[in-house]
């Protein structure tokens, strides 16, 4: 889990700065969206947490059985 926080940071790090400098707001909004659903994801993945699939997630907020 460590490592993969590691190269999530260092992921962030590379990217932000760049997006900052050339004043991409949007783009970093969207980047860090994005980074944080990846890195949440992962990291449950990481732990081995069992999550069901976005098929089974849309039936029952749906309600079709």
């Amino acid at each position: 889990m460590f490592k993969l926080w590691v190269v999530m940071l260092a992921l962030a790090a590379i990217e932000v700065p760049i997006l900052i400098n050339r004043q991409m707001w949007g783009e970093l909004a969207v980047f860090l969206s994005l980074w944080l659903v990846a890195t949440i994801y992962a990291s449950l993945v990481a732990a081995r947490t069992v999550i069901p699939s976005l098929v089974t997630i849309l039936l029952r907020v749906l309600g079709v059985t």
